[in-house]
């Protein structure tokens, strides 16, 4: 019995099998890039936080500083504060509390959900050494994700 000579296979080209190589690369590598530096935005939630001051006073306590602030967080996940923030005039950093309400000067933790806004004071024992009118003021509040929200203000008294 005799078998039939198969046909000779032929493989693809080399030029052709290097384009395919290259563009399966370049798929990949673009995948990756779009996870890392979060090009694909819909697979990422982050909480873009932006204070803004609306005043900042000696307060009625001795010794204290106090700036209101307004958080605004322009992300897609909630977030909130630590408990510290801190402020910088005439040379000095205090470190101080946040709070929020009519409890101001006692450190609490303040939610700050995504696409809304959070009214929230900054308040610094001074030593004394209070901002006065016309001083700039800057600081910044720690947030709960690790971030810093920066202000700044020039004191109304």
């Amino acid at each position: 019995m005799r078998i039939a000579p198969s046909r000779k296979r032929k493989a693809i080209s080399p030029v052709l099998a290097t384009v395919i190589l290259i563009a399966i690369t370049l798929i990949a590598a673009i995948a990756i890039a779009g996870f890392v530096f979060g090009l694909f935005g819909t697979f990422t939630s982050t909480a873009r936080v932006q204070a803004s001051v609306t005043q900042c006073v000696a307060s009625t306590v001795a010794n204290q500083e106090d700036c209101t602030l307004i958080l605004t967080n322009t992300g897609n996940a909630n977030t909130q504060t630590t408990a510290s923030c801190s402020m910088t005039y005439k040379g000095s950093t205090y470190s101080g509390v946040i709070s929020a309400g009519g409890n101001v000067g006692v450190g609490v933790a303040q939610p700050v959900n995504a696409g809304g806004t959070a009214t929230m004071h900054c308040t610094t024992t001074t030593a004394g050494a209070a901002a006065g009118p016309g001083v700039q003021v800057t600081g910044s509040m720690i947030l709960a994700n690790g971030g810093n929200a920066l202000f700044a203000a020039t004191a109304t008294s």
